[in-house]
């Protein structure tokens, strides 16, 4: 059950590292593959109390490359040992199992000037589990120990290291030449110890030369693997997508001034977007202020060109309007309530709606006409009335906005139904508090 454990372990620490490589520095070079698998057949040489003798040993293989120059390597080998001792007619045969991982270290693949060789020299060292099944006997001139045998099971930790040579046949294949030492944790790997003889070994070893076969394989639509890969390529594979972020960086398919790479809104038709391509909408009301009629609007009920509703048509948004059904031609205030039941024929305590402007405009908008309608039709009917518009302001700038807004209703009044120009005066106040008051001016009775 032991060895089992240990098995478990080893498989676990491959699958791990082999995991953890994918998000490591290596990973960049993600257009080869990485992954090899085959098998191995392996002349066996045992070095302990016993001489050893020529058996054999086959496995398989499997390898994962991190780079050009490093892998971590999984391999298993069943065989078996064997070897003899002249002096007392000892012979012993050990049938072995292993399972190893090794680093694995190719040298000379690190140049950048010179072409990629089509073979490889490379070193490696690991750990492992070799699992030893060992019978023994003493021939006749054995001595006092003639005639009698020796008997081992048992797993041990091993140290395999080495290097080898493997030949690049073709995109799939490759083919290899390697000797590998196996450090045995143990006496005992000829059914022999020191005690028994006297001399000898502390601990057995045994010497392997495979002759292995290694498919390549991962993403089926590459060719090339990270083992032949010359590391000048991957400096270009980087330039490449250095080159692709260039491009990103300069191309704007829709023109709006926003690169691709940063553009959220990568086909928008509106070339007054914020700086990560989104289109503006000034009055956030759902319409782009390049389709937006009226882009700075008071309500966010409007219809597809982003002019505020207003169903009764008395300049009135109907969202800030609480007189949504005033009669036609009816005079409002700000808040689209009637100024005044019959206020056609009264011209005392007079109130008149107020006209609201875009955000530093002084341009009247065409939510505004209907209110300047109905200014004018009062204004006719009471011929000696006099108006103050009244803008808001605390600075000097203010106050030069506010009297070209006054200056605009004035010249549409007179332009449009003939009012006279000094029948409206222009008033300042420092008022703070009031409802739109930077983008407003309000149309009062003047006091004669």
């Amino acid at each position: 059950m032991k060895q089992y454990k240990h098995i478990a372990l080893i498989l676990a620490v491959f699958s791990y590292t082999a995991s953890i490589a994918q998000t490591s520095y290596f990973s960049q070079f993600s257009k080869a593959n990485k992954w090899s698998a085959g098998v191995q057949l392996s002349p066996t040489f045992s070095a302990n109390d016993a001489d050893g003798s020529v058996s054999f040993a086959g496995g398989a293989h499997v390898k994962y490359s991190f780079g050009q120059s490093f892998g971590l390597n999984l391999s298993a080998d069943l065989g078996s040992l064997k070897g003899s001792q002249e002096s007392s007619t000892y012979e012993f045969t050990n049938k072995i199992k292993q399972i190893d991982v090794t680093g694995v270290y190719t040298i000379g693949n690190i140049s950048f000037i010179r072409p990629l060789r089509k073979v490889q020299l490379y070193s490696f060292l690991g750990l492992g589990m070799t699992f030893s099944d060992v019978e023994g006997s003493f021939g006749t001139a054995g001595g006092t120990l003639a005639g009698t045998t020796t008997a081992y099971k048992g797993s041990n930790t091993t140290i395999p290291f080495g290097f080898g040579l493997k030949r690049n046949l073709n995109d799939k294949l490759d083919l290899g030449l390697e000797y590998k030492h196996n450090w045995v944790s143990t006496d005992l790997l000829d059914g022999l110890n020191v005690a028994e003889l006297g001399n000898g070994l502390a601990y057995d070893r045994f010497q392997t030369v495979s002759i292995k076969a290694s498919f390549k394989f991962g993403d089926k639509e590459q060719t090339t693997h990270m083992d032949w890969l010359n590391p000048l390529e991957t400096i270009y594979e980087d330039i490449d997508s250095l080159f692709m972020v260039t491009a990103k960086l300069q191309g704007d398919a829709d023109k709006d001034g926003v690169a691709d790479m940063f553009d959220q809104e990568g086909n928008t038709d509106c070339d007054k977007v914020y700086g990560n391509g989104k289109a503006v909408d000034s009055d956030g009301d759902g319409v782009n202020d390049c389709k937006d009629l009226e882009p700075f609007s008071l309500s966010k009920d409007v219809d597809e060109n982003g002019v505020a509703i207003d169903a009764d048509g008395d300049g009135v948004p109907d969202s800030l309007d609480e007189e949504p059904n005033s009669p036609a031609g009816e005079i409002v205030n700000s808040r689209g309530i009637a100024a005044k039941s019959g206020a056609c024929c009264d011209c005392d305590n007079v109130s008149l709606p107020s006209v609201i402007f875009e955000n530093g405009s002084a341009r009247i908008s065409p939510s505004s006409y209907g209110i300047l309608y109905s200014i004018a039709e009062k204004m006719k009917s009471c011929p000696g009335l006099e108006l103050n518009a009244t803008g808001y302001t605390t600075s000097k700038a203010g106050e030069q906005i506010a009297n070209k807004r006054s200056t605009a209703i004035v010249d549409y009044l007179e332009a449009n139904y003939g009012i006279e120009r000094g029948r409206i005066k222009t008033v300042y106040s420092t008022s703070k508090g009031v409802e739109y008051g930077n983008r407003r001016i309000d149309l009062g009775q003047a006091n004669n």
